[in-house]
């Protein structure tokens, strides 16, 4: 595989993993990104492993199976009053979805 080719894959890896923020294995990787840009799975585990290295994203190994993961330090500290702050907003989308889900019941009730 080209070098090109091997930087566009860890590209796409490093964006993934940072959006996602969670762990992922490379076999997980791989069946995630695999249908939408048809990396294989050789060129999957050699970006995660380069990213890895240069110290972009972090490694865990658990037995014989490795963990990769966005490095944390990237991302900004919130504090507690934005956490509470999320945790109203999400009550309130939670609520007005029930509210959403109860029209949509009561009007296929009528049909």
């Amino acid at each position: 595989m080209s070098k090109s080719k091997d930087a566009g894959a860890a590209s796409i890896i490093l964006n993934y993993l940072n959006v996602k923020n969670r762990p992922y294995s490379a076999q997980d990787v791989f069946g995630n990104l695999q249908k939408q840009h048809g990396l294989g799975k050789t060129a999957v585990v050699k970006a995660m492993e380069l990213l890895a290295q240069q110290g972009k994203i972090r490694e865990k190994v658990y037995g014989k199976q490795k963990i990769y993961f966005a490095d944390q330090s990237q991302f900004t500290d919130v504090s507690d009053t934005e956490l509470k702050s999320m945790d109203g907003k999400i009550s309130e989308l939670n609520s007005q979805i029930q509210g959403v889900q109860q029209d949509c019941r009561q009007l296929d009730a009528d049909k």
